[in-house]
């Protein structure tokens, strides 16, 4: 049987805190199998015309292609930013069980409108 596509969706945050509150609301719904908050990241950007710099955080997912499309709605919906980053990137390869982790804890339903 052939796992769905695992993949790292990279999403830029205001800080810390932001990027708890929506990592634990996209648990809550399995989107997502694992989060992991970089805390300080120094990001330089073109934005508007301008070249700006800004102290963020990273919020790192873990999940299944099936359900990008959720994590991204969830996010659009709910994130500080106007234009927030949501990159997603297919995992090549990795350890087995920790794959099957993935795909086993996240389902690709809607999310609820009512969470965040």
């Amino acid at each position: 049987m052939q796992l769905p596509q695992v993949i790292v969706v990279l999403v830029t945050t205001s800080g810390e805190d932001e990027s708890e509150r929506l990592a634990r609301v996209l648990l809550d719904q399995k989107l997502i199998a694992c989060a992991n908050i970089v805390p300080r990241v120094h990001s330089l950007f073109r934005w508007e015309g301008t070249i700006e710099d800004s102290d963020e955080s990273l919020l790192i997912l873990k999940s299944t292609s099936e359900t990008l499309p959720a994590i991204k709605e969830y996010i659009g919906q709910h994130h500080s930013y106007e234009v927030p980053e949501v990159l997603a990137l297919p995992v090549a390869g990795g350890s087995e069980e920790y794959l099957t982790w993935v795909t086993s804890e996240v389902h690709s339903q809607p999310p609820r409108t009512s969470a965040g």
